[in-house]
């Protein structure tokens, strides 16, 4: 696996692609009383290609999350500038970043977060009725997804009627149904057995290749890592390396 340490550089042997994701002097500060303030992400650079599957790890606290939920805007920076899809971010108004997080940023969480009172094709159509799409047109493009994703023999049961690998198949389909510009996962098979883990990051790798989606993963797991295209490691809110992973490597021998 190549390893990336030159910190000035660190991105030089990344495709010189169109970036989906640019972030520039980032910082993060919370305020823990008077006193005492915790500088979660220290002036952090980083750009992931449009098309590419990168996973970011680290120790706990090094401020994984923090990033995730910033680039998601789940989480207001404290300095620094986010660009997605050629969007400075920074400059939307609050409505717009409420229109801009529904239409170009999909979520997938650890724990599902499907509304439990709801199918999952009710889950999955939720974001499209959202965008104003009429219900039958959103009814059937949650139902063509699902069937994709082999749910099909489960469109009408709820989340507590699903395993944990369905109701992660469920979360999967709702972030992509939107055609999202980025889909970003926060340990997304974090409470999956192995057999499930496995099978989910394949469909993740599948989504990646068929739909070339940009997808940026949080994940303690280093198996889970692996099967992105390149491992960002953090440190103290700063990127240490980055590791261009071995499916990268195997399809630029080719």
């Amino acid at each position: 696996m190549t390893v990336i340490t030159d910190m000035k550089n660190e991105y030089s042997k990344i495709e010189d692609r169109e970036p989906l994701l640019v972030i520039s002097g980032l910082h993060k500060r919370y305020s823990e009383g008077k006193s005492n303030e915790v500088h979660a992400i220290r002036g952090l650079d980083l750009r992931v290609q449009k098309g590419d599957m990168m996973a970011i790890m680290g120790p706990s606290g090094c401020g994984k999350t923090t990033l995730l939920n910033m680039i998601g805007h789940l989480d207001r920076r404290s300095e620094g500038k986010i660009i997605i899809d050629k969007i400075d971010t920074g400059k939307l108004s609050d409505g717009q970043m409420t229109a801009f997080r529904r239409d170009k940023i999909g979520f997938i969480f650890q724990l599902f977060n499907l509304f439990p009172f709801l199918s999952a094709v009710e889950n999955v159509e939720t974001p499209l009725l959202l965008q104003g799409v009429k219900a039958g047109v959103a009814r059937e493009q949650a139902k063509m997804l699902l069937r994709e994703l082999g749910m099909g023999d489960r469109l009408y049961h709820l989340p507590s009627e699903l395993s944990g690998g369905q109701q992660q198949r469920v979360a999967v389909a709702r972030a992509l149904v939107t055609e999202p510009s980025i889909i970003l996962g926060d340990e997304p098979t974090g409470d999956l057995d192995s057999t499930t883990s496995t099978d989910v990051m394949n469909l993740f790798r599948r989504i990646n290749k068929l739909t070339r989606q940009t997808l940026v993963l949080v994940t303690h797991n280093r198996w889970i890592a692996e099967q992105c295209d390149y491992i960002v490691h953090m440190t103290d809110g700063k990127i240490s390396h980055v590791e261009q992973g071995p499916f990268k490597t195997e399809e630029e021998s080719k």
